[in-house]
């Protein structure tokens, strides 16, 4: 009996050890993802910070400036303020006769990765966010 405890023990080992690359592979993707949806809420918030400032009447030279340094988590998305920023004023549709108008904005961070990287091929080109605010005053 002892003998096949022995046997027993090598075998967990074999198999502990043919399993662990597939942990840490998944270990390690989760990681990535986790990652890219971070800069995917990160421009999310930007969007509703923007949309809220523009709402309220703050000049779009001043947004800019302020998100001129703006960085993600990865770096695999940068995000460009001269050229990721729409804005756009579009009437809202009400039931009132009182309709007023309102800001919508869309962001957008293209993927920075050298020709022929893996991410390339796996993440898509752009991410972008949108939004629509009342205007206030």
């Amino acid at each position: 009996m002892l003998k096949q405890i022995k046997n027993e023990r090598g075998q967990a080992i074999i198999e502990f050890a043919l399993i662990l690359p597939f942990f840490i592979f998944m270990l390690c993707a989760f990681a990535y993802l986790a990652m890219f949806f971070h800069d995917y809420l990160t421009l999310t918030e930007m969007t509703r910070d923007i949309a809220r400032r523009q709402s309220v009447g703050i000049s779009l030279d001043s947004i800019k400036k302020d998100y001129k340094g703006q960085v993600f988590l990865t770096d695999f998305y940068v995000f460009d303020p001269n050229t990721g920023i729409q804005i756009t004023t579009v009437p809202e549709d009400n039931t009132n006769t009182s309709a007023g108008s309102a800001v919508e904005v869309t962001l957008q961070a293209a993927l920075q990765a050298q020709e022929g990287s893996y991410w390339k091929k796996v993440l898509p080109a752009t991410i972008s966010s949108s939004l629509v605010m009342h205007k206030e005053g």
